[in-house]
């Protein structure tokens, strides 16, 4: 047993180094006396919703469809109904807010097509709903790619310079503080996968993928840095407004940007939010943490010597799953839990679900009228 327990310790220690190694390549400067010790800057954070079972929205999305191509494959997630599926999630996330983040300074919904969720409280003084056509270019057709709203998330008026990006699928799942984002000195907090032995694997099936690989392919073009072993940890991610605007207007990456920006439905051409997360690291304005998801229903023995091994880790990474019963996060403990909303989640998952909504957040918060 003590063997066992040897091997496993060497084990995660070299994981640790192997990281450590790789992070030595953008030592940040000493900017300590640049910026007060304590984290005093407001913190706001950012939705996108769309209602998608509303008819028409519907009719507005199929029409484009067909102008677009005939080819379903290549737009399989915009076919389907469920990646647009509206369950009430976004009322719940906003519940974990006020039980686990209430420092939130305030609370940005970008929606489209003039649709606001029934029962929010547009009157808080917290909410702000933004219509997706006042930030994105004017030019632009109807919108339902969410990368090209996300291309412009710094348009939003009165936006603060640190800001949270989250989908209406994920939830605060504990009392989680500011630094748990960005350290005292302003820089974000970049949670991530990182594949230590290569890239992030092509996949002709997933264009989220794909669009991981361009945002990598777009950084290592404008700064001869491979950052491809990086994928986003699926969780509620910090960003920095000015960082944003500038890996925007810079030379080469603005033309990925720009381009993402015009495209109705996600294109295989696209780049992935993560392009700021990657821009963040190659100028110093991000700390890379290797996140380690919890592993469960996949084997039971590998599932309990992955959580041994990646214990540290896991306890502060975001926790991901399909269907929330099943993967017991009534039990769970990680700080953030993405429970999505994917094109192949079953009645029953969403009837466990909405179990698990009911029993972790009941209470109406006061973002509800």
């Amino acid at each position: 047993m003590y063997k066992a327990q040897h091997i496993i310790t060497l084990f995660a220690k070299k994981q640790e180094m192997i990281v450590d190694k790789f992070i030595s390549f953008g030592k940040r400067p000493d900017v300590s006396g640049l910026r007060p010790k304590k984290q005093n800057f407001p913190i706001d954070i950012v939705y996108l919703w769309v209602d998608g079972k509303d008819k028409e929205f519907c009719a507005i999305k199929d029409s484009y469809l067909k102008k677009k191509t005939k080819d379903t494959e290549k737009y399989i997630d915009d076919v389907r109904s469920q990646i647009f599926q509206d369950n009430n999630e976004l009322m719940y996330s906003l519940r974990s807010v006020e039980k686990y983040a209430p420092w939130i300074n305030h609370i940005y919904i970008v929606t489209g097509f003039g649709q606001i969720p029934s029962w929010l409280n547009t009157k808080h003084k917290k909410i702000t709903v933004v219509p997706q056509e006042s930030i994105l270019p004017q030019d632009t057709e109807h919108i339902f790619n969410s990368g090209a709203v996300e291309m412009c998330l710094a348009n939003i008026p009165g936006l603060s310079e640190h800001f949270l990006l989250s989908n209406d699928d994920m939830f605060f799942n504990k009392p989680v503080k500011p630094e748990y984002f960005f350290d005292k000195n302003g820089r974000a907090k970049f949670r991530c996968i990182y594949r230590k032995n290569g890239r992030v694997p092509r996949d002709s099936k997933s264009i989220y993928l794909t669009l991981l690989i361009n945002s990598a392919r777009a950084i290592e073009k404008a700064f001869n840095v491979d950052l491809y072993g990086f994928k986003s940890s699926h969780g509620i991610d910090p960003y920095i407004k000015s960082s944003v605007i500038e890996c925007c207007e810079h030379p080469v990456l603005s033309q990925y940007i720009n381009a993402t920006k015009y495209h109705t439905f996600r294109d295989e051409t696209d780049v992935h939010r993560l392009i700021f997360n990657l821009y963040d690291v190659v100028t110093k304005r991000a700390d890379i943490i290797v996140s380690h998801s919890k592993h469960v229903g996949h084997n039971i023995i590998l599932d309990f010597l992955y959580n041994l091994i990646n214990c540290r880790s896991i306890k502060k990474s975001v926790f991901f799953c399909h269907d929330a019963i099943e993967a017991k996060v009534l039990s769970c403990h990680a700080p953030i839990v993405c429970i999505n909303d994917s094109v192949y989640n079953s009645d029953l998952t969403y009837k466990h679900n909405k179990t698990f909504f009911e029993t972790k957040f009941p209470s109406k918060s006061e973002f509800e009228k």
